[in-house]
């Protein structure tokens, strides 16, 4: 039996004071040879290991606060009781509630979603996990999944961790890629039925009515180009879209390339006796990839016959910007678009008249290709109109 000096017990509950207050690096560095001294020291060997296993803790807090800190998904923890324990930025930004207001308050007190708080009752009595699809409207309209599953203690259900993903996105190019297929279906279907048609029409018996047949092989030209049109515009928007394309960028005069696109329309400027002007200076150069930008020029003015009235007029003109781009504007004096259209007229087959559009052999496809190309050299497209009046597309390219 040993008895600890007062000086000792002193020291020690001094020490251990200071340990409760959380300052674990005090010790009670005592080092005589007797029983108290090796109590002491014992003493401070516990302090070292728990300061050790402490720091460990801290670090792997840490670590994990930092994860959820600046996970893409929010994350909240819920307590057995129905209440917020924490949450992340991201949970605060999706619901737009502050971590200090959340915290402590039942889940539906903080954030009123009854679909959520459901879910939340739900693995809370089972245990199982379960996972919903929800459509958030404000701030902003998002679309979220949200999985819940249980924390276990003791083999008990202590409380519930819901982590929600953005699907927003997803299920934006999933209806993309659904009107896409539905669109692609549609305009091959018309072209297809018609050469179908026809061609069982000349089949059975058309092929020798002089007076029809050469008009049946006419449609059936014409219905197959549209087809081509279509084919080539597919691959030509699915080169553009993919990404790292190459572009074989040099410097080209943009009064040339379009004087060139304009040749190609001659038979149709004529045909609706439709005056084209193209007014870019002579020396209007920039660093672009010239088939590219002679396409653009191409599908622009395209649409500017069209869609122009008899006896119309096209102008083609061009300026410096002051951050040191060309702009180049293709102005029609046509049918117009809706103001509520124009948003969408760079959409994959979006038409305005689509009856029309067809009539015509449009694909759908233009505007959509120009703005990748312009994109792709660093550039911008918009469009203004007035119905009955005219369009203008303008571009711009860095020079």
């Amino acid at each position: 039996m040993f008895f600890l000096r007062a000086k000792y017990i002193r020291r020690i509950i001094a020490v251990l004071e200071e340990i409760e207050k959380g300052n674990l690096q005090q010790r009670i560095n005592i080092y005589s040879k007797g029983a108290s001294g090796r109590l002491c020291q014992a003493i401070d060997r516990g302090i070292s290991a728990l300061s050790a296993q402490i720091n460990v803790l801290r670090k792997e807090a840490a670590k994990g606060n930092a994860i959820l800190t600046n996970m893409v998904e929010g994350v909240i923890a819920i307590g057995s009781d129905g209440r917020i324990l924490s949450l992340n930025p991201t949970a605060e930004k999706v619901f737009n509630i502050r971590k200090q207001d959340a915290e402590g308050r039942l889940f539906l007190e903080a954030i009123r979603n009854n679909d959520i708080s459901e879910i939340i009752n739900r693995v809370l009595k089972s245990g199982e996990p379960l996972a919903i699809e929800l459509t958030l409207i404000l701030p902003v309209q998002k679309v979220f999944r949200i999985n819940a599953s249980a924390i276990f203690e003791n083999n008990s259900v202590s409380g519930c961790v819901l982590v929600i993903h953005d699907i927003t996105q997803m299920r934006r190019l999933e209806k993309v890629r659904s009107d896409f297929v539905a669109n692609v279906s549609h305009e091959l279907k018309t072209p297809l039925t018609s050469i179908k048609g026809f061609v069982e029409t000349l089949l059975e018996g058309a092929i020798d009515d002089k007076e029809n047949n050469r008009e049946f092989l006419r449609i059936i030209q014409e219905q197959a180009g549209r087809l081509d049109a279509l084919s080539r515009g597919l691959l030509d928007l699915a080169s553009l879209e993919e990404q790292g394309i190459a572009l074989k960028k040099e410097r080209v005069n943009l009064k040339e390339l379009a004087d060139n696109a304009l040749i190609a329309f001659e038979a149709e400027l004529k045909k609706k006796e439709i005056e084209a002007e193209n007014e870019m200076a002579d020396n209007l150069l920039v660093s672009a990839d010239k088939n590219k930008i002679e396409q653009v020029f191409a599908n622009l003015i395209d649409n500017a016959v069209k869609f122009n009235r008899q006896r119309g007029s096209i102008s083609i003109y061009a300026e410096e910007t002051a951050d040191n781009k060309i702009k180049v504007t293709v102005k029609d004096t046509g049918l117009g678009i809706p103001a509520k259209e124009l948003p969408r007229v760079f959409e994959r087959f979006y038409r305005v008249d689509k009856a029309r559009s067809r009539s015509l052999g449009g694909t759908g496809l233009g505007l959509s290709i120009v703005k990748h190309i312009i994109e792709l050299h660093g550039g911008s497209i918009e469009a203004e109109s007035s119905e009955g009046i005219g369009s203008e597309f303008f571009f711009t390219l860095p020079k």
